[in-house]
């Protein structure tokens, strides 16, 4: 019986290091039907960066809405990663399992050389693989079966898989730095009012409270040391759309692919999403207005830096921000300006308002 797979690439370091690719010459060569997925702003890039896009379908969707309707379809899920740490990837698998009653599930993580079928009934498929690729096999690991709980009028939910030293992102909002492997997220009335473990970034709670009350069991949590830890020399994409208006990026850097084609500019505000933006517009060779107030991160570095870009360094880029959005953009996401127009317009606004620190031109 011919056995259908569906392989889902996680994070951009399974592609820059070329294991995606063995592991579906290994599929391919045992003759298995493969649907091979990524998703992700990141592992989209790198998707790019590696000429992978005629192999590897990207998906739009978060995994918990896509797998439900793929696990009906295929006999096995691999979940394969190039993880900073195995835990990482553990705990991501067991998330995805645990809270899509997934029972077809086998993880390839490549970085620490192993495969664990988290079904014993995959032990056959799991150990294939560990042997056709150089991995060793393992039984899944143990976590603990209680993350959210209730006490005195809070919630609490526990982040699986953070090693102290990584940045804790919540809802794609940089909480801060984890100071222990014990993270823990503490929800008040619908609204998020710690995160413990973790020394917690100037303004991040109050972030997270502009949007508004959460649930705590569905936001999104992540922790990483960077978002791509590996390096791959950037692909220049050749853009046939007319470039039309500059968009507006409020530390959020994960939108940056629904204008790239066709912004002739963009304005970023915060330290690592100038960063983000920066590198994967330079592949689209388009400028980037960068507003920071150097509290980065470094969540990416060695960065490639589009021509015609500039970085304005602020006294506090929230402030800077804020003004920039009302009295440049109206309060709409993008204008129909050049570039270079907003560019003088958003230097002289913040002149005016005595915020300007340096500006560096690219």
């Amino acid at each position: 019986m011919l056995m259908r797979i569906a392989v889902i690439f996680h994070m951009p370091e399974i592609f820059d290091t070329g294991w995606a690719d063995k592991i579906l010459n290994v599929l391919r060569d045992k003759n298995f039907e493969v649907l091979a997925l990524t998703y992700g702003t990141m592992s989209r890039t790198a998707l790019t960066d590696n000429f992978m896009e005629d192999k590897v379908k990207y998906e739009e969707r978060k995994p918990s809405q896509f797998l439900p309707e793929i696990s009906s379809k295929v006999n096995a899920i691999i979940i394969a990663t190039h993880a900073f740490s195995p835990k990482k990837s553990h705990a991501n698998c067991w998330h995805l399992i645990r809270n899509l009653n997934l029972e077809n599930v086998v993880e390839v993580e490549t970085n620490s050389g192993i495969v664990v079928a988290w079904s014993c009934k995959l032990n056959d498929l799991a150990k294939l693989l560990s042997e056709s690729l150089g991995l060793k096999f393992k039984k899944p690991p143990k976590f603990p079966h209680q993350i959210i709980w209730s006490k005195d009028g809070k919630k609490f939910r526990r982040i699986l898989g953070v090693d102290i030293g990584d940045y804790v992102m919540v809802n794609k909002i940089i909480v801060g730095e984890a100071v222990s492997e014990d993270v823990i997220i503490v929800e008040e009335n619908g609204f998020i009012t710690d995160v413990l473990g973790v020394k917690l970034k100037k303004n991040s709670l109050s972030r997270l409270a502009k949007l508004g009350k959460v649930s705590i069991e569905k936001v999104s949590v992540d922790a990483r040391r960077n978002l791509r830890f590996t390096y791959k020399t950037p692909r220049l994409i050749d853009v046939q759309a007319t470039r039309r208006g500059v968009f507006f990026l409020n530390h959020n850097a994960y939108e940056v692919y629904n204008f790239a084609p066709k912004a002739e500019g963009v304005v970023v505000i915060g330290d690592d999403t100038t960063t983000i933006v920066m590198d994967i517009l330079y592949r689209f060779q388009t400028p980037v207005l960068g507003i920071i107030d150097g509290d980065s991160d470094k969540l990416l570095e060695n960065i490639a830096i589009p021509k015609n870009s500039a970085i304005i360094m602020v006294k506090d880029d929230d402030t800077a921000g804020e003004k920039i959005f009302k009295e440049v953009f109206g309060g709409e996401n993008a204008v129909l300006k050049s570039f270079n127009y907003v560019k003088s317009e958003v230097i002289k606004k913040l002149s005016n308002l005595n915020l300007i620190l340096n500006v560096r031109e690219f």
